[in-house]
Protein backbone atom coordinates (compact mmCIF):
# COMPACT_ATOMS: atom_id res chain seq x y z
CA UNK A 1 0.00 0.00 0.00
CA UNK A 2 2.45 2.36 0.84
CA UNK A 3 4.82 1.55 -2.33
CA UNK A 4 1.44 2.47 -4.41
CA UNK A 5 1.05 5.49 -2.35
CA UNK A 6 4.40 7.01 -3.44
CA UNK A 7 3.82 5.82 -6.69
CA UNK A 8 0.56 7.91 -7.55
CA UNK A 9 2.13 10.85 -5.33
CA UNK A 10 5.05 10.85 -7.57
CA UNK A 11 2.95 10.73 -11.03
CA UNK A 12 0.91 13.45 -9.47
CA UNK A 13 3.61 15.88 -9.07
CA UNK A 14 4.96 14.59 -12.72
CA UNK A 15 1.61 15.53 -14.47
CA UNK A 16 1.78 18.85 -12.14
CA UNK A 17 5.40 19.93 -13.35
CA UNK A 18 4.31 18.97 -17.15
CA UNK A 19 1.73 20.80 -17.07
CA UNK A 20 3.24 24.01 -15.62
CA UNK A 21 6.12 23.85 -18.20
CA UNK A 22 3.66 23.48 -21.28
CA UNK A 23 1.72 26.51 -19.49
CA UNK A 24 4.88 28.29 -19.59
CA UNK A 25 5.85 27.56 -23.13
CA UNK A 26 2.34 28.83 -24.43
CA UNK A 27 2.78 32.26 -22.96
CA UNK A 28 4.88 34.55 -24.83
CA UNK A 29 6.04 37.81 -22.83
CA UNK A 30 5.16 40.98 -23.98
CA UNK A 31 8.20 43.15 -25.07
CA UNK A 32 8.23 46.58 -25.68
CA UNK A 33 10.47 47.69 -28.68
CA UNK A 34 11.84 51.47 -28.81
CA UNK A 35 12.93 51.85 -32.35
CA UNK A 36 14.32 55.35 -34.05
CA UNK A 37 13.29 55.53 -37.38
CA UNK A 38 16.25 57.44 -39.18
CA UNK A 39 17.38 57.69 -43.08
CA UNK A 40 20.13 55.64 -44.06
CA UNK A 41 22.71 58.43 -45.27
CA UNK A 42 22.80 61.07 -43.23
CA UNK A 43 20.70 59.31 -40.35
CA UNK A 44 18.67 62.53 -40.51
CA UNK A 45 15.25 61.24 -37.76
CA UNK A 46 12.25 60.06 -40.10
CA UNK A 47 8.88 62.37 -38.43
CA UNK A 48 5.74 60.67 -38.66
CA UNK A 49 7.03 57.18 -40.25
CA UNK A 50 4.33 54.56 -39.78
CA UNK A 51 5.18 51.06 -37.92
CA UNK A 52 2.94 48.35 -38.55
CA UNK A 53 2.75 44.99 -37.08
CA UNK A 54 0.30 42.61 -39.26
CA UNK A 55 -0.09 39.92 -36.69
CA UNK A 56 -1.46 41.94 -34.12
CA UNK A 57 -3.11 44.23 -36.88
CA UNK A 58 -2.29 48.03 -35.28
CA UNK A 59 0.61 50.14 -35.75
CA UNK A 60 2.01 53.50 -34.42
CA UNK A 61 3.48 56.73 -36.07
CA UNK A 62 7.27 58.13 -34.67
CA UNK A 63 7.51 61.71 -32.81
CA UNK A 64 9.10 64.36 -34.02
CA UNK A 65 12.52 62.73 -33.56
CA UNK A 66 11.59 59.76 -35.49
CA UNK A 67 11.46 57.61 -31.92
CA UNK A 68 8.14 54.82 -31.25
CA UNK A 69 7.24 52.63 -29.10
CA UNK A 70 4.49 50.10 -28.83
CA UNK A 71 4.29 46.62 -27.19
CA UNK A 72 5.01 43.14 -29.52
CA UNK A 73 5.59 39.71 -29.32
CA UNK A 74 9.03 37.54 -29.60
CA UNK A 75 9.03 36.89 -33.74
CA UNK A 76 6.80 39.57 -34.42
CA UNK A 77 7.29 40.93 -38.14
CA UNK A 78 7.04 44.96 -38.39
CA UNK A 79 6.69 47.36 -41.05
CA UNK A 80 8.60 50.41 -41.28
CA UNK A 81 7.14 53.12 -44.30
CA UNK A 82 7.57 56.43 -45.27
CA UNK A 83 6.85 58.89 -48.02
CA UNK A 84 9.91 58.81 -50.66
CA UNK A 85 11.98 55.75 -49.00
CA UNK A 86 11.55 52.04 -49.55
CA UNK A 87 9.22 49.99 -47.08
CA UNK A 88 11.33 47.50 -44.61
CA UNK A 89 10.73 44.33 -42.50
CA UNK A 90 12.30 43.96 -39.02
CA UNK A 91 11.69 40.91 -36.70
CA UNK A 92 11.48 41.24 -33.38
CA UNK A 93 14.23 38.45 -32.29
CA UNK A 94 12.98 35.13 -30.04
CA UNK A 95 15.18 35.48 -27.15
CA UNK A 96 15.26 39.33 -26.41
CA UNK A 97 14.68 41.42 -23.17
CA UNK A 98 11.80 42.66 -21.83
CA UNK A 99 12.78 45.93 -23.98
CA UNK A 100 13.90 45.87 -26.90
CA UNK A 101 15.66 48.70 -28.66
CA UNK A 102 17.08 49.08 -32.36
CA UNK A 103 17.56 51.65 -35.15
CA UNK A 104 15.90 51.05 -38.02
CA UNK A 105 17.36 53.03 -41.12
CA UNK A 106 15.52 53.99 -44.56
CA UNK A 107 16.64 54.13 -47.83
CA UNK A 108 15.69 57.16 -50.73
CA UNK A 109 13.18 55.38 -53.22
CA UNK A 110 13.93 56.92 -56.47
CA UNK A 111 11.75 56.67 -59.38
CA UNK A 112 13.10 57.62 -63.05
CA UNK A 113 10.52 58.70 -65.18
CA UNK A 114 10.16 58.71 -68.71
CA UNK A 115 10.59 61.98 -70.67
CA UNK A 116 7.38 63.20 -72.28
CA UNK A 117 7.33 66.01 -74.91
CA UNK A 118 4.67 68.10 -75.81
CA UNK A 119 4.11 70.01 -78.85
CA UNK A 120 0.14 71.82 -79.16
CA UNK A 121 1.48 72.89 -83.19
CA UNK A 122 3.46 70.44 -85.56
CA UNK A 123 5.87 73.24 -86.61
CA UNK A 124 7.75 76.21 -85.14
CA UNK A 125 6.83 78.67 -87.75
CA UNK A 126 2.60 77.31 -86.82
CA UNK A 127 3.30 77.98 -83.52
CA UNK A 128 4.95 81.44 -84.06
CA UNK A 129 1.50 82.26 -86.11
CA UNK A 130 -0.61 81.44 -83.67
CA UNK A 131 1.52 83.36 -80.71
CA UNK A 132 1.00 86.57 -83.18
CA UNK A 133 -2.88 86.10 -83.58
CA UNK A 134 -3.34 85.17 -80.36
CA UNK A 135 -6.13 87.45 -78.53
CA UNK A 136 -6.52 87.61 -74.53
CA UNK A 137 -9.74 87.42 -72.97
CA UNK A 138 -9.51 90.29 -71.16
CA UNK A 139 -8.37 92.83 -74.03
CA UNK A 140 -11.51 95.16 -73.76
CA UNK A 141 -10.71 95.48 -70.35
CA UNK A 142 -6.61 95.96 -70.13
CA UNK A 143 -7.94 98.88 -72.39
CA UNK A 144 -9.80 100.70 -70.34
CA UNK A 145 -7.77 100.00 -67.62
CA UNK A 146 -5.11 101.91 -69.56
CA UNK A 147 -6.92 104.46 -70.34
CA UNK A 148 -8.49 105.06 -66.95
CA UNK A 149 -4.76 105.19 -65.43
CA UNK A 150 -3.20 107.57 -67.75
CA UNK A 151 -0.81 110.28 -65.98
CA UNK A 152 -3.09 112.99 -67.19
CA UNK A 153 -6.54 111.74 -66.09
CA UNK A 154 -4.91 110.43 -62.56
CA UNK A 155 -3.34 114.34 -62.05
CA UNK A 156 -6.77 115.38 -62.75
CA UNK A 157 -8.75 112.47 -60.41
CA UNK A 158 -6.55 114.00 -57.16
CA UNK A 159 -7.32 117.57 -58.00
CA UNK A 160 -11.17 116.65 -57.64
CA UNK A 161 -10.92 114.28 -55.03
CA UNK A 162 -8.98 116.82 -52.40
CA UNK A 163 -7.80 115.98 -49.17
CA UNK A 164 -8.80 114.11 -46.62
CA UNK A 165 -9.18 114.42 -42.87
CA UNK A 166 -5.43 113.35 -42.17
CA UNK A 167 -3.93 115.35 -44.88
CA UNK A 168 -5.99 118.48 -43.44
CA UNK A 169 -4.91 117.77 -40.18
CA UNK A 170 -0.98 117.33 -41.11
CA UNK A 171 -1.52 120.61 -43.54
CA UNK A 172 -3.21 122.37 -40.37
CA UNK A 173 -0.04 121.28 -38.09
CA UNK A 174 2.48 122.17 -40.68
CA UNK A 175 1.12 126.01 -41.33
CA UNK A 176 0.91 126.24 -37.55
CA UNK A 177 4.53 124.75 -37.19
CA UNK A 178 5.89 127.02 -39.87
CA UNK A 179 3.80 130.10 -38.49
CA UNK A 180 5.32 130.06 -35.06
CA UNK A 181 8.82 129.34 -36.00
CA UNK A 182 8.55 132.19 -38.47
CA UNK A 183 6.59 134.53 -36.64
CA UNK A 184 9.25 137.00 -35.94
CA UNK A 185 10.90 137.06 -39.94
CA UNK A 186 7.42 136.53 -41.81
CA UNK A 187 5.07 137.88 -40.04
CA UNK A 188 4.98 141.61 -41.93
CA UNK A 189 4.75 141.59 -45.34
CA UNK A 190 7.07 144.35 -45.78
CA UNK A 191 9.56 141.74 -44.34
CA UNK A 192 8.50 139.25 -47.15
CA UNK A 193 9.52 141.95 -49.65
CA UNK A 194 12.72 142.65 -48.49
CA UNK A 195 13.98 139.38 -48.67
CA UNK A 196 16.33 138.79 -50.83
CA UNK A 197 15.52 134.76 -51.26
CA UNK A 198 11.61 135.37 -51.85
CA UNK A 199 12.74 137.58 -54.60
CA UNK A 200 15.02 134.92 -56.20
CA UNK A 201 12.00 132.67 -56.39
CA UNK A 202 9.62 135.17 -57.86
CA UNK A 203 12.23 135.64 -60.44
CA UNK A 204 12.96 131.82 -61.45
CA UNK A 205 9.19 131.46 -61.29
CA UNK A 206 9.14 133.88 -64.04
CA UNK A 207 11.70 132.64 -65.89
CA UNK A 208 9.81 128.80 -65.83
CA UNK A 209 6.31 130.85 -66.95
CA UNK A 210 4.89 129.49 -64.54
CA UNK A 211 2.34 132.32 -64.42
CA UNK A 212 1.46 131.10 -68.22
CA UNK A 213 0.78 127.85 -67.13
CA UNK A 214 -2.77 127.65 -66.80
CA UNK A 215 -2.82 123.73 -66.35
CA UNK A 216 -4.24 124.33 -62.75
CA UNK A 217 -7.73 124.88 -64.44
CA UNK A 218 -8.37 121.77 -66.11
CA UNK A 219 -9.31 120.41 -62.84
CA UNK A 220 -12.24 122.64 -62.26
CA UNK A 221 -13.55 121.86 -66.27
CA UNK A 222 -14.08 118.74 -64.82
CA UNK A 223 -15.98 119.06 -61.15
CA UNK A 224 -19.29 117.50 -61.03
CA UNK A 225 -22.59 119.84 -60.61
CA UNK A 226 -24.64 120.19 -57.82
CA UNK A 227 -27.92 117.93 -57.46
CA UNK A 228 -26.74 115.74 -60.32
CA UNK A 229 -27.05 112.00 -60.72
CA UNK A 230 -24.12 109.47 -60.92
CA UNK A 231 -25.05 108.25 -64.48
CA UNK A 232 -25.58 111.74 -66.21
CA UNK A 233 -22.25 112.85 -64.86
CA UNK A 234 -20.22 109.79 -66.31
CA UNK A 235 -22.34 110.31 -69.39
CA UNK A 236 -20.97 114.42 -69.79
CA UNK A 237 -17.62 112.77 -68.87
CA UNK A 238 -17.80 110.29 -71.44
CA UNK A 239 -19.38 112.87 -74.35
CA UNK A 240 -16.55 114.93 -73.71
Amino acid sequence: MKICKLVILGLFFLVAGFSQDLLAQGQDKTVLFLGRVVTATKAEDLPLAYVYNPKAGRGALSDNFGMVEMYVFPGDSLVFTYVGYQKKYYIIPKNTDQVHRAIISLSEESKILSEVKVFPHSTEEEFKQAFLNMHLRDDKQRNILANNLEQSKLNVFALQAGMGASSNFRNFSDQMVAAQANKTFFASPILSLTNPFAWINFIQSIKNGDLKKKEWKKAYEFLPKENISRQQFLRETNSK
